[in-house]
């Protein structure tokens, strides 16, 4: 009777572990929905185009094993085809590779907006933009830069907004002649940066000849105007302030600088008078001027007498 109790006893033990064992399994085995956020990348894009995607992530339901999931981390991007895509705006059904053993349920959105741009290319001369002061005693030549012109790669509307390709050097750091390598910009009109654009090359390399100042000179200013009041008015009074500067320069230079110029003051239809409007020194090339680079500007202007 021992012995059957036994029995017993060891064949229930082996079936509860039979049951454990099941249950674990088939746990394991389950399957279940787990959602995923993943980037949508473009696949087979032509070289000569650029595009974007609307919205640029997605969502994914995959079903599988919990331990088939759980290899999914990281997860890939979905993807577009772009392979026969032309430039405009298109829509475009989101795939997405799966393991085989996992299987994918749904995905949110199931489409996306693509926007596709030609790339196009204009090439441009690099200007060198000055910045800084000049170390005392030194005068600068007109700057070289190598290479002398950059191309501007993007999408048209990118491209069409660049007016300059730029490149800073700074006077400060000038000496003898040593040249300078900076990073090339593409800027618009205002000379705000334009994004969305690649140069090529990136950099440039701007040597500005220097040399030493030998000579001063005080001479007086000279105002330039262009235009003429308006119809039944006259200039009576014009002047400059200061009316003297000083200027710099080699000597052989400087001895034929009796004067110096404003920049064109325009007074086209003029009918009231101007005051103390700022023109700008207009410098002979190799002159500097030491003094002040602008002068302040008084014009009176009053009816024709009778």
């Amino acid at each position: 009777m021992l012995r059957q109790n036994l029995r017993y006893k060891i064949l229930a033990l082996l079936l509860a572990v039979a049951l454990w064992f099941y249950v674990i399994i088939t746990q394991r085995n389950a399957l279940e929905t787990q959602a995923f956020t993943v980037p949508v990348e473009m696949r087979h894009l032509s070289a000569k185009l650029i595009a974007s995607v609307d919205p640029p992530r997605v969502r994914l339901f995959l079903r599988g094993t919990p331990q088939a999931l759980e290899s999914l981390v990281p997860l890939p991007a979905a993807y577009v085809s772009t392979a026969d895509i032309t430039p405009g705006t298109h829509t475009v059904e989101v795939a997405f590779v799966a393991p085989a053993d996992v299987r994918v349920t749904r995905i949110v959105p199931q489409t996306v907006r693509v926007t596709v741009e030609p790339i196009v290319t204009k090439a441009m001369p690099i200007e060198p933009n000055i910045v800084g002061t000049a170390p005392s005693g030194y005068i600068l030549g007109e700057p070289e830069v190598a290479p002398a012109q950059a191309s501007a790669s993007g999408v048209r509307s990118a491209v069409a907004r660049v007016r300059h390709i730029v490149v800073n050097v700074d006077a400060s750091y000038i000496r003898l002649d040593t040249p300078q390598t900076n990073e090339l910009r593409a800027v618009d009109n205002d000379g705000a940066p334009v994004t969305g654009v690649d140069l090529s090359p990136t950099r440039a390399r701007v040597t500005i000849p220097v040399q030493r100042m030998l000579s001063y000179q005080a001479v007086p200013v000279v105002l330039r105007t262009v235009g003429q009041p308006a119809a039944g008015y006259r200039i009576v009074r014009a002047s400059v302030s200061p009316e003297l500067v000083t200027v710099a320069g080699e000597a052989q230079r400087l001895r034929d600088v009796s004067s110096v110029p404003t920049v064109p003051v325009n007074i086209e239809d003029a009918d009231t008078d101007i005051h103390r409007r700022a023109a700008p020194l207009s410098l002979p090339q190799g002159i500097i001027s030491v003094s002040d680079s602008q002068v302040e500007v008084n014009i009176t202007i009053q009816p024709q007498p009778e």
